[in-house]
């Protein structure tokens, strides 16, 4: 029996039930617990030469196994990971190391083990983090775990050393496992992923291979901070739904834009530079604020990315980077009727406007420095004067268009960021920790109407988690992290997903959705 109970993309938090044991996943297997493990009679890179000879002779058991990654090359691997990631834990056997092992976790990887680990030790080779390192390099065990601690080199035999060696690169590997475990808890794994990328070109093609397979694995909003600190991560997921889905979402209403560049501080209203921007002018125009590698509307600022997100600032645009982002503003600007485009930006950014709106009237205002008092004073002479805009408003409008595809109305109330929107109740209100909306009963109401993010459940009370055992129905459109209905014929509520909706229903165990509030029909 194996169930989940978290999620980060495709790696997962879960319990195995094997042979009396409860192993907590991800796990580092040894020992014995190895002989009671079906591995079948061929390895899985066997299915691309020989498939019918490898469906007679793969496992059967109750874990998906997966060998043979040694020999496969990266979009061989990230197939294979794609094929066999489903409700049962998968096993990448012989090939974990404390350089790979988050990446193969990432890649849904729930069990691996020591074999790589000893095998390597037996060749003289010794673990230390992220290095491999010759014995016969070291003059004493650099390490202070049990099995190295006080051991002196010299006095050892070399079966000893050996010995030793394995034990120590088992250790490290656990260490490396049980830090994975953390960062999925954190809902942080990608980005450590990103990093250990880095180590081998190898890793990063695979990173970039598995990036392309479309996946309900994977949330829209996370309560970590996103860090865009490589080439890499523009295939993250968040980037390429986020700016798919705000170009499909955004419906600018003034006959005038204003382009900004991004601030270190989220939410941007709150940066020292926009706020001293909008202390000498008065903003009442459409805004897209220009960063790397997202471009964004101002009313899509307190959404995952946009509102939790970091990358390097250097001043130093690549000309890969300025593409990039180019596209995505023309798309975004392309959505709107304007009539005056105007850009307050600089350097790197003056670029990428640039190239972007090449076929467009574009008034520059900024003489050198945003915020000198010439530069100011230009840009109010440009953009003030038009008509009323409500800001806080079409926040709302395109929050509830991008999380649930319809409309929010109401009265907007509260001190930003920490606003609501109001009828007679309270409809909806900004969830800053998770860059999204959180909803009440008439929004609720809403999209049971619907049949939209909704997930039908038996006939009980919920108390504060409904597990997927009481999961009769779940909308596909479900992903982990998301704002769900749930309903049976006496109640209704509000809940986080904490898993995507055909999990929901195909697993038999585990939490689907936490509970954030319940009313009764």
């Amino acid at each position: 029996m194996f169930y989940t109970e978290k999620r980060d993309g495709f790696a997962r938090l879960g319990v195995l039930e094997i042979n009396g044991l409860s192993i907590r996943t991800p796990a580092m297997l040894e020992g014995d617990i190895l002989k009671k493990i079906d591995f079948g009679k061929a390895p899985y890179a066997v299915k691309k030469i020989l498939p019918e000879v490898y469906e007679k002779l793969k496992p059967k058991g109750e874990i998906e196994i997966l060998t043979g990654l040694p020999t496969m090359s990266p979009r061989e691997i990230a197939d294979a990971f794609s094929e066999l990631r489903s409700v049962k834990p998968l096993f990448a056997v012989a090939c974990a190391d404390p350089k790979n092992v988050s990446l193969l976790i990432h890649l849904g990887a729930d069990l691996v083990d020591n074999v790589m680990a000893v095998a390597k030790a037996y060749r003289g080779i010794y673990f230390l983090n992220d290095l491999e390192v010759k014995i016969e390099k070291l003059k004493a065990f650099p390490c202070n775990c049990k099995f190295c601690k006080s051991q002196e080199l010299s006095k050892l035999s070399k079966d000893e050393i050996l010995e030793i060696t394995a034990l120590h690169n088992t250790e490290e590997l656990k260490r490396e496992v049980e830090k994975c475990k953390i960062l999925i808890e954190e809902e942080d794994l990608r980005n450590y992923v990103e990093a250990k990328a880095k180590l081998n070109p190898e890793f990063t093609a695979l990173l970039r291979f598995a990036d392309l397979e479309e996946s309900p694995c994977f949330p829209r909003f996370r309560r970590s901070t996103c860090f865009f600190n490589s080439q890499e991560s523009i295939g993250r997921f968040e980037v390429r739904y986020f700016l798919s889905r705000i170009v499909e979402c955004y419906r600018p209403k003034t006959r005038a834009l204003l382009l900004l560049p991004c601030t270190a501080k989220k939410p941007y209203l709150l940066s020292k530079t926009h706020r001293l921007i909008r202390s000498a002018v008065k903003v009442n125009v459409n805004e897209i604020i220009i960063s790397s590698p997202l471009v964004l509307p101002r009313e899509f600022e307190l959404i995952y990315p946009a509102v939790n997100y970091d990358t390097p600032v250097t001043g130093h645009w690549s000309e890969e980077e300025i593409n990039f982002v180019a596209s995505w503003l023309l798309k975004l600007v392309e959505k709107g009727n304007f009539e005056k485009i105007v850009a307050h930006v600089e350097g790197g950014y003056r670029r990428v406007v640039e190239k972007a709106l090449k076929d467009y009237d574009v008034i520059f205002t900024s003489e050198g420095d945003l915020l000198s008092s010439e530069s100011l004073k230009r840009l109010k002479k440009e953009i003030e004067g038009f008509e009323r805009f409500d800001l806080f408003s079409e926040m709302f409008s395109h929050a509830s268009r991008y999380q649930f595809g319809l409309e929010a109305e109401g009265i907007v109330r509260g001190k930003y960021p920490e606003i609501e929107l109001l009828k007679k109740d309270r409809v909806a209100r900004f969830d800053l920790r998770y860059g999204n909306l959180d909803i009440y009963s008439d929004f609720a109401i809403e999209l049971l109407k619907r049949g939209d993010y909704t997930v039908e459940i038996a006939d009980f009370e919920p108390t504060t988690t409904i597990f997927s055992a009481g999961v009769e129905e779940a909308d596909p459109k479900i992903r982990p992290n998301d704002v769900v209905v749930f309903r049976n014929s006496t109640h209704y509520g509000v809940g986080i997903a904490r898993m995507h909706g055909r999990e929901m229903v195909e697993t038999k165990k585990g939490i689907a959705v936490e509970v954030r509030r319940k009313y009764r029909f």
